[in-house]
């Protein structure tokens, strides 16, 4: 008996698009395009330009006005100097610089160091430099004199500056190195160092001898000889140290 395809139906093996693939991928293709739209709406800001920053608006501001004149400065001493008047040579004055002065050979930054005298003690004005800039003064502790900057004096409590008439003095800044005042400490006896910062022990007495240490404030130390200028005392320390310092820096103990 003989097979006749049937009529109105379509065969598997014909060459027709399944409808149910069709549907797939038209789902497959909205749901790539709806996720790509999502991912569009979060990347398009990164994306944006920044927008430009606004600032206030500048304010200009009107010049100070120029005075007409400028005051004349006051009538006195050159800055630096001191008025004699105030600490004539005979004076008496107590150091009010609070780090203390240096004494110097000469009236000069140049001149040599020859010690240092404490804020508070008493000093007598012997004369000035020719520019008012240095006074050599007499320390009453030691006797000890040389040039301390001017400027760093005030009145003695209890007294007034000038105690005694002021002598005529010529200055005289060319003036050679004072010798300094006999030690008050004799030979054989002990004394304490007074320098606020100490005395430099060298090994011969001399500024260029070796330093082989320091003796600070306030140490005790036995004063074993002086040298043939008078400038220098031989010590021994309290650690059995000797060695060379500088006369005039011992009280009497």
């Amino acid at each position: 008996m003989a097979n006749y395809p049937m009529r109105g139906r379509s065969s598997p093996a014909s060459g027709g698009f399944p409808l149910g693939t069709l549907v797939v991928v038209s789902v497959s293709v909205g749901a790539l395009a709806a996720l790509a739209w999502q991912l569009w709406q979060l990347v398009a800001p990164m994306l944006a330009p920044p927008a430009p920053p606004q600032f206030p608006q500048a304010v200009r501001l009107d010049p100070l006005p120029r005075p007409a004149s400028f005051p004349s400065p006051p009538s006195g001493p050159a800055a630096g100097t001191v008025d004699p008047e105030g600490f004539p040579p005979g004076s008496r004055g107590r150091v009010i610089e609070p780090i203390g002065l240096a004494i110097r050979s000469q009236p000069s930054v140049d001149g040599a160091y020859q010690g240092g005298i404490v804020v508070g003690e008493t000093v007598t004005v012997l004369e000035y430099s020719a520019d008012g800039r240095w006074q050599r003064v007499r320390r009453e502790l030691n006797g000890q004199e040389g040039w301390v900057r001017a400027g760093n004096l005030g009145p003695v409590d209890g007294a007034s500056a000038s105690t005694s008439p002021a002598p005529t003095v010529e200055p005289n800044p060319e003036s050679t190195p004072l010798p300094t005042r006999p030690p008050m400490v004799a030979v054989g006896g002990q004394g304490r160092v007074i320098e606020p910062i100490g005395l430099a022990l060298r090994a011969t007495p001399e500024r260029e001898g070796t330093y082989i240490g320091g003796v600070p404030m306030n140490e005790v130390v036995t004063v074993l000889g002086l040298s043939e200028d008078g400038r220098w005392q031989r010590i021994r320390r309290q650690n059995g140290q000797e060695g060379w310092v500088r006369a005039g820096n011992l009280a009497q103990e």
